[in-house]
């Protein structure tokens, strides 16, 4: 790979640590500007950096959005073809019209996003669906051929099973994550766990065996000289352009949401969870990185050279960022 090349990859941890402060002021705007005009809940919001512009991907606005938004929005587009996905990054994505909403108001009305009230919810509305589906089909096709009142019920029932199937399998991942040696009762304990929870609950709090998450002792800086420093190194395993500039830019992004360049492994975990990523992974990538990050610059020179710094690089970027 050219010089030229691995520099551009280089330019994107201090990009993003330059525009990750500008997206949040830009969400904070969309959010104040949807609970004024209504939660556009099936509308796409995107945000151009280089104009500052919020763009709305939906049918139409409500009536007098457009004045609301101001110099910060441009009309809304219909036709999701028109993104520029070179200068516009998503700040939201769409929901199913009352679907969505639905879902929302059955889970608070259930005590809030559990595994359990997933399963019921999930169970409840596939159920609806399959059932309804199988109405139509009955109702399509001759009676010699479908068996009216069967195919619905059949359909109804296997809907409600996948439904409480997705709840048991979030159940069974909670158990295995945070109570791991308890059985049915983790597995029961699983099913009641909120998914919106806070990290730093199932991290250990400070004082006990899980204090050092809460200390910072991370420098974004040095962490991302030696990542950049063992890119281009003779040795196969040496850390990719591509996966320095993911994780360096990862760090960099956290570095710029706290505001120092010192930062805590628990924000490393809490910034990998609030992309998107799932908390199993999160707490396992962000440990390791912390650990990459917290040795002394002899430690990880003596990784660097025995091919082990790429190498994890290798193992952790593809699961931060869902390629295997």
């Amino acid at each position: 790979m050219s010089d030229i090349a691995v520099q551009q990859w280089r330019a994107v941890p201090d990009r993003v640590a330059e525009l990750l402060p500008q997206a949040i002021l830009a969400g904070i705007r969309y959010s104040k500007f949807a609970a004024e005009t209504g939660d556009l809940l099936d509308s796409v919001a995107t945000w151009q950096p280089d104009s500052g512009a919020i763009i709305i991907y939906r049918e139409s606005l409500p009536a007098g959005a457009q004045e609301k938004a101001g110099e910060f929005f441009v009309r809304s587009r219909a036709d999701f073809s028109g993104v520029d996905i070179d200068r516009e990054i998503g700040i939201k994505s769409a929901g199913i019209p009352y679907v969505s909403q639905g879902f929302d108001f059955a889970q608070r009305a259930l005590g809030g996003p559990t595994p359990l009230t997933n399963a019921l919810v999930s169970g409840l509305a596939l159920g609806g669906l399959g059932y309804g589906a199988g109405t139509v089909a009955e109702n399509l096709f001759p009676d010699k051929y479908l068996e009216r009142g069967k195919l619905r019920k059949t359909l109804g029932l296997a809907g409600a099973g996948v439904g409480l199937g997705l709840g048991g399998a979030n159940a069974y991942a909670n158990s295995r994550r945070l109570y791991p040696r308890q059985g049915l009762l983790g597995f029961l304990k699983g099913f009641a766990t909120r998914n919106d929870a806070k990290i730093a609950q199932f991290m250990g709090a400070p004082g006990s065996s899980g204090a050092t998450l809460f200390e910072p002792s991370l420098s974004v800086p040095n962490f991302n000289a030696i990542t950049w420093q063992d890119v281009g190194r003779q040795n196969p395993l040496s850390t990719p352009p591509m996966y320095a500039a993911a994780a360096t830019g990862l760090m960099s992004g956290i570095s710029a949401a706290q505001r120092s360049p010192i930062i805590r492994p628990i924000d490393v975990i809490s910034g990998i969870a609030s992309a998107g990523v799932g908390l199993a992974t999160a707490n396992l990538a962000g440990r390791a990185l912390s650990a990459m990050a917290g040795l002394t610059p002899a430690g990880q020179e003596k990784l660097q050279q025995m091919g082990m710094w790429g190498g994890m690089m290798h193992a952790i970027v593809p699961s931060i960022f869902g390629r295997r």
